[in-house]
């Protein structure tokens, strides 16, 4: 995706990310007020539309980050050739929290990406930002031999996915009431977990 705010100043860059997602998560389409962005964003109405022609423009433009600020990072980063699954969902895991980190309006911009969107368009969209299909981050090349025997792996999967997922959602949650801890404390959180896990399913 060519990046239309890449002679923006980072800092306002992201301000202005964070204040549309949250303005247009919070609202739908039609009620999303670009004043509100302009001034979260602490940018004037006449640089906004320097760089967007309409708020669809801006919308669009959104759409398009959302998916690619989570599915690159994931995909070059996840480790296909690791056959560890713990490992690489810790990967996976922590690269999740730092974007939530960085981005915290994103997850609520993405449920209103997705608002009333069937599954069929949904798939076509994602498929088209991940470079790897997401079905392989859990299932592709994993040595099935490091777990005990009698575990079902799949079931021992999705468990671990669950636990950390509740994880990011807990997270997410106390940053939206300014409450999060650090999220290096988080990390260490997920990692505890993880240990746990390796010792109830691994040899």
């Amino acid at each position: 995706m060519k990046d239309t705010l890449d002679k923006m100043n980072p800092e306002k860059r992201i301000r202005l990310i964070n204040a549309a997602m949250r303005e247009f998560g919070e609202n739908s389409f039609d009620k999303a007020s670009t004043n509100k962005i302009v001034k979260e964003a602490g940018i004037s109405k006449g640089l906004l539309y320097h760089y967007f022609d309409s708020k669809e423009d801006l919308f669009d433009y959104l759409f398009d980050y959302a998916l690619d600020a989570v599915a690159k990072p994931i995909a070059e980063e996840i480790g296909l050739e690791d056959q560890d699954i713990l490992r690489r969902i810790e990967r996976i895991t922590k690269l999740k929290l730092k974007i939530i980190h960085e981005m915290p309006a994103l997850v609520t911009f993405s449920k209103a990406m997705y608002a009333g969107m069937d599954y069929e368009t949904f798939k076509q969209i994602i498929e088209k930002h991940h470079p790897v299909p997401i079905d392989e981050y859990y299932q592709h090349n994993i040595d099935v031999s490091l777990f005990k025997e009698g575990i079902n792996v799949s079931m021992a999967i999705q468990n671990i996915q669950y636990t950390l997922e509740k994880i990011g959602d807990q997270y997410l949650n106390l940053q939206n009431m300014n409450q999060a801890p650090e999220v290096e404390v988080v990390m260490a959180q997920v990692e505890a977990f993880l240990t746990h896990f390796r010792s109830i399913y691994y040899r």
